[in-house]
């Protein structure tokens, strides 16, 4: 595959924005622009180009809604919400306080602001809500539901509801372009932040937590709720999927434990944190840590200074002590232990489960860790469990299947159909040439 940087990181980045041309959330052009200003590896140039590309989508938006032309300020404000995710992306807010802390939440705050702009400019209708999650704090978990057009409903049934479940580095709003054919097709799609998330970490300071089985619940009890009070939304209760990608696949099979759940899409998860985290630095040296012959100071001063010299790993260490809300890249690095599916933790699905592994992964061993979370999930019927393996960038080979969100999109509703008994006619000529078309 050709390659836009020399560094995988910068390249995967990359084409994750550049992905999402399909889904309004890019263009072509505006993306090749920026990677001409952005220097390998360079943080601030990334913001610079980012921010410029943002900054001239906006001004596209406006000028198009001036004119009264609703579908290019759609496509415009959604554009501008994604290059303002992508300017805040190499942020690091981990410290209280600081100039970056303040940056991320501000960009942050105008990617959503674009996107709710847009957003309310699509066929259907999009609902901006909030969860109640921890009252005694104040703290409420952003969410959006997305209801399909009305001729794309599913004739003589109600709603089906897909729950997608961002990761360790999403925002909602990103969710949006990569979850954007379900409306198309028919399900309503319903996004959040959870704890560690968007502007829940932003905003909140809120930590991530393991146990995202209670976030999935809390959401699905808001849910329930939601119907019980807007019963014209037709929402379908009995038909609610759960999907995630990367550390979301995560959080999507421990969210599968719910029994309300059914089925569930883990893209590329992870089995055990703790394996990225001896990937990514010396096995040798956390050993050394977790056996008490180094001390945390110690640790901390190795692999500070590995990360100024890394710029990727400097990065993944400053994120990642952000998510936990910790200050040592040790216990940042420690705290993964407790993000696992082993012990037993798949025991209580019994959903129907689609995983996928990625043979290119930037940051997992694919083929390993799918096979571990099939294996693991004892109580799923061999044919309610279905593994999907992709080697090549235009099969889903990349993580989270970047560069392949059509073809994602497509094995996914394909899987819900199937278990939700949801048929849908051929299209004509689907064993031939189209109708009306000669050869």
């Amino acid at each position: 595959m050709h390659l836009i940087f020399k560094s995988a990181f910068f390249n995967f980045e990359f084409l994750r924005i550049l992905s999402m041309a399909p889904f309004d959330g890019a263009d072509v052009a505006e993306c090749l622009v920026a990677a001409g200003k952005i220097k390998d590896l360079d943080a601030a140039s990334w913001n610079t180009a980012w921010h410029e590309q943002a900054d001239k989508a906006e001004s596209l938006a406006d000028e198009a809604s001036l004119h009264g032309d609703a579908v290019s300020a759609r496509r415009a404000y959604m554009r501008a919400a994604n290059y303002f995710r992508a300017a805040g992306y190499m942020l690091n807010g981990r410290r209280p306080g600081s100039p970056d802390r303040q940056r991320a939440l501000a960009y942050g705050e105008r990617a959503a602001a674009n996107f709710r702009k847009g957003a309310a400019l699509l066929p259907g209708d999009v609902l901006a809500l909030e969860i109640p999650y921890d009252r005694d704090a104040g703290v409420a978990l952003p969410c959006y539901l997305y209801m399909p057009p009305h001729h794309a409903r599913l004739p003589g049934r109600k709603v089906p509801v897909l729950v997608s479940a961002g990761g360790a580095d999403s925002i909602q709003e990103e969710l949006y372009f990569i979850n954007s054919l379900a409306p198309k097709s028919g399900y309503a799609l319903l996004t959040f932040e959870g704890p560690g998330q968007g502007m829940v970490l932003r905003r909140h300071g809120l930590a991530m937590r393991p146990d995202f089985e209670v976030v999935v619940g809390v959401v699905l009890d808001f849910l329930g709720e939601l119907v019980r009070a807007c019963a014209d939304l037709d929402l379908d209760l009995e038909r609610v999927a759960l999907a995630g990608s990367s550390m979301g696949g995560y959080f999507a099979l421990r969210g599968a434990a719910d029994p309300r759940v059914g089925p569930c899409v883990a893209v590329d998860a992870f089995y055990d944190m703790w394996d990225f985290a001896t990937h990514h630095t010396s096995p040798w040296l956390l050993g050394l840590r977790e056996n008490g012959w180094v001390r945390t100071g110690v640790m901390d001063g190795l692999l500070r200074l590995a990360s100024w010299l890394a710029p990727q790993l400097r990065w993944e260490l400053g994120l990642t002590q952000w998510l936990f809300g910790l200050d040592s890249p040790a216990a940042a690095l420690l705290e993964m232990k407790r993000y696992s599916l082993g012990g037993g933790r798949l025991d209580k699905v019994r959903c129907p489960v689609l995983v996928s592994s990625a043979t290119q992964s930037l940051y997992l061993e694919p083929s390993v860790d799918a096979r571990r979370i099939l294996d693991d999930l004892a109580h799923v019927p061999a044919g309610k469990k279905r593994l999907w393996v992709a080697s090549e960038p235009e099969d889903g080979g990349l993580q989270a299947k970047v560069g392949a969100f059509g073809l994602y999109a497509q094995r996914m509703i394909q899987f819900l159909d199937e278990h939700f008994g949801i048929e849908r006619e051929a299209l004509d000529g689907v064993n031939g040439l189209p109708n009306g078309i000669a050869e």
